[in-house]
């Protein structure tokens, strides 16, 4: 109780102290703060939350000051301080409560604090942190977060649910020639988002599927045009696996030259390409049954959908087959009993990342480090650091409207001549709404979200002198 009171008493000492001044919706922070960065993350239809990050010049100290915005009203939350720079690992909410996944660094070691926030109350309870090393993926959906992390000894999942404790479920491998540690090695998972449109899917090797207390993880193997299935049960304490399921989307030898594949509603779509051969396959997962194999060729003609551009299959395996393209396939619900399956390519740098928000924060900071290296571009110099090898946005925007194809695809895998249907998530072009922003000479210091029916930012306004937060209605 006393530690209790303790923490309560310092937080409002550090709200009365450092309290921001809110003045016709523009945030100015005391001139002791340095901002580092900002968060924006959604919350309801109209609901968001704001954080900035900034460094207490006085104490030296690291704070993070919060923002609820409902469209017209910015209400203040108690601010965190801690001695190290925080970073939003995952967040989630649940009733009024919002879920803050945070990590930092400590003497080389990295921890995980959970901090609780009520929406309506503004109550902020700070958990203590906790060991955070060998983190790989965050899965996170609307109330809850799953954290997996890998070690050479095993294999651990944290799950978060609304503001209650973590849960822990663990698998050790029984060596160096476990079938599951051979399985995640050398590769790192990508989990993939399937409660919103996707336009197109991940490229990297190991992908996972997050559904109740299950991570369906695909493995591609392009040099053999194979797809590995391994289910991941994390229910109790201990992990456990289904058995590695191998299929093939050639007829034995190497017929593609690439291929890729999508899991929806327990079915696997496995997409394989070449320069003038194309081919999707699709599998019930359960019962291991080939349901249909399509081919990509003039017999498509009729069935090809939802792009009034596209020129054609045999520009498309042309194109789609060179080095500098990967080959990507999605599947998306509609409000009819089919799907509609999207194959398209993009350029060999496209990074798929599911969390817009970490896009945009990696896109921010490799922003910053572009601006320093042209200020520095005439200094003469020897031999200079080495570019990463996928900067996320530098080529991801893709040119839709010549690329990709659509197919409505029923219950037992076959094409269908009829008009698409609605999908159940709309389609939303989000990096044409970040780009506004992000090349805007009004703003720095940008973050965004995206709400229901519109499109939300926090910046740092030159004009003003402070942070606004912005919200802008989504065009269909």
């Amino acid at each position: 109780m006393k530690r209790f009171l303790i923490v309560v008493f310092t937080t409002l000492f550090i709200c009365k102290t450092w309290a921001n001044t809110i003045i016709n919706g523009v945030i100015k922070l005391p001139k002791h703060f340095k901002v580092e960065n900002t968060f924006s993350g959604d919350l309801s239809d109209n609901k968001s939350f704001h954080l900035v990050f900034s460094k207490n010049k006085q104490n030296k100290q690291y704070t993070v000051h919060s923002y609820i915005f409902d469209g017209e009203n910015i209400e203040e939350i108690t601010p965190l301080e801690n001695e190290k720079p925080y970073e939003v690992v995952s967040f989630h909410q649940q009733n009024n409560e919002l879920t803050l996944l945070l990590s930092f660094e400590k003497k080389k070691e990295s921890f995980l604090k959970k901090v609780v926030v009520n929406i309506e109350t503004k109550e902020v309870i700070e958990n203590l942190p906790i060991e955070h090393n060998d983190y790989s993926a965050s899965f996170r959906e609307v109330n809850r977060s799953v954290l997996l992390y890998e070690t050479d000894e095993k294999l651990l999942i944290k799950e978060y649910k609304g503001s209650k404790g973590v849960s822990f479920s663990e698998f050790v491998y029984s060596g160096k020639k476990d079938k599951i540690k051979k399985y995640f090695k050398d590769n790192s998972l990508i989990p993939i988002k399937t409660n919103e449109f996707v336009t197109n899917g991940a490229t990297s090797a190991l992908r996972g599927y997050l559904n109740d207390k299950t991570i369906t993880v695909t493995k591609e193997n392009e040099d053999d045009n194979i797809t590995e299935v391994l289910a991941v049960n994390f229910k109790n304490s201990s992990i456990s696996f289904s058995k590695i399921k191998s299929f093939n989307n050639s007829n034995g030898d190497k017929e593609f030259k690439k291929s890729t594949s999508y899991i929806n509603n327990n079915k696997l779509f496995q997409l394989g390409l070449s320069k003038k051969l194309g081919k999707i396959k699709i599998t019930d997962l359960q019962s291991e049954k080939k349901l249909n194999t399509i081919n990509l060729d003039a017999s498509l003609v009729s069935k090809i959908k939802g792009n009034k551009e596209f020129q054609g299959i045999e520009n498309f395996l042309k194109n789609a087959g060179k080095n500098k393209y990967n080959s990507t396939i999605t599947v998306n619900k509609t409000n009819t009993n089919k799907v509609r399956v999207r194959v398209d390519y993009v350029d060999i740098s496209y990074n798929y990342h599911y969390n817009w928000w970490w896009h945009h924060q990696q896109f921010m900071m490799w922003h910053q480090q572009q601006t320093m290296q042209n200020i520095q571009i005439n200094v003469p110099r020897g031999f200079g650091p080495r570019q990463p090898d996928e900067l996320p946005f530098e080529t991801a925007t893709i040119k839709k409207e010549k690329r990709f194809f659509e197919l409505l695809i029923d219950t037992k895998g076959l094409t269908s001549e009829e008009d698409l249907p609605e999908t159940t998530f709309k389609e939303i072009d989000k990096k044409k709404y970040i780009n506004r922003v992000e090349e805007s000479k009004t703003f720095k210091n940008i973050s965004t979200c995206f709400l229901e029916d519109s499109f939300r930012f926090i910046g740092y306004s030159k004009k003003l002198k402070g942070f606004i937060i912005q919200s802008n209605k989504i065009k269909e």
